[in-house]
């Protein structure tokens, strides 16, 4: 027992002592300066370190000024950006308002040369000749509106998404809508006198008739088809539209503004108004419709 004890007394403090040696040895080796490694690889990363950090207010003044210079660039771009689109917006209303002004300037020349050529003079003299030709004149002034405005949609639409290109934008539906756009313009009674058989059977004897009819009646009456520029020209007018408020709480709701969401507008603020104008326009239409083909 006494040389367990004695055994256990022995081994107990020399590893004890032993522990706290070494303890002792590396908290010396720890708390020895940095200039003791002056051959390791630990003081080429320390002074690498330091000079670094006294090279950092040099660098910190660089990387402020790119980042400014970078900052102000991107904010002349949106800065740019935004008042290009006001620009092509107002420049997009303005060829809208032009366009519905020569449609229906157009239209009015129709009916007064349909009109004076009935009672005052005939198809083939210089007046009706003259006036056809101020209707084409008007004609073609309009299709040329109406590509400077699908032109400057699609100006809008690479502002708005960022495109580089123009032929992003023309999609099949936007060239299909803009070429009958255009076709539906176009159309317009001829300089010139120009005349089809007509064949038909009488109401009550049921007999066969012919009749010389001339073919401004058929390119007269779709003229009136240009009357759609008024509900693009109203759309573009619309507060809801031109309302930066009123645009931001739509594309929250996910609301797309176009010129049946305006007529809904309309009907629900003076239903009446809109009703009546939309019938006493449909029915003198009618009205000067049927009498041209009767006579």
């Amino acid at each position: 027992m006494n040389s367990c004890k004695f055994n256990g007394g022995v081994v107990r403090p020399l590893s004890s002592l032993s522990a706290s040696h070494r303890n002792l040895h590396e908290l010396d080796a720890e708390t020895q300066p940095l200039q003791t490694f002056h051959d390791s690889g630990l003081e080429v990363v320390v002074s690498k370190s330091e000079r670094s950090k006294t090279s950092d207010p040099h660098l910190d003044e660089e990387g402020e000024a790119e980042g400014g210079a970078h900052g102000q660039k991107k904010n002349q771009n949106i800065g740019y950006r935004l008042g290009h689109r006001r620009a092509l917006f107002e420049k997009r209303k303005r060829l809208s308002d032009y366009a519905l002004i020569f449609g229906m300037f157009g239209i009015v020349v129709m009916v007064t040369e349909t009109e004076l050529s009935w009672g005052v003079y005939t198809k083939e003299s210089s007046y009706s000749f003259a006036l056809k030709c101020l209707i084409s004149l008007s004609t073609m002034i309009l299709l040329g509106l109406i590509i400077m405005y699908h032109a400057r949609e699609i100006q809008l639409f690479m502002v708005d998404n960022g495109a580089d290109d123009w032929r992003i934008a023309m999609t099949y539906e936007r060239i299909f809508f803009i070429t009958l756009e255009l076709i539906v313009c176009a159309i317009h009674p001829i300089p010139g006198q120009y005349f089809f058989t007509w064949t038909t059977r009488l109401a009550f004897t049921y007999a066969t008739s012919e009749a010389n009819t001339d073919v401004d009646i058929i390119l007269s009456i779709p003229m009136f088809l240009r009357l759609y520029l008024i509900g693009r020209v109203m759309l573009l007018h619309s507060k809801l539209f031109t309302d930066a408020s009123s645009r931001s709480i739509g594309a929250l709701n996910k609301i797309n503004f176009n010129t049946r969401f305006v007529m809904k507008t309309l009907m629900t603020i003076c239903p009446g108004t809109v009703l009546l104008v939309f019938s006493i326009s449909s029915w003198i239409i009618a009205a000067w419709t049927v009498r041209v083909c009767e006579r």
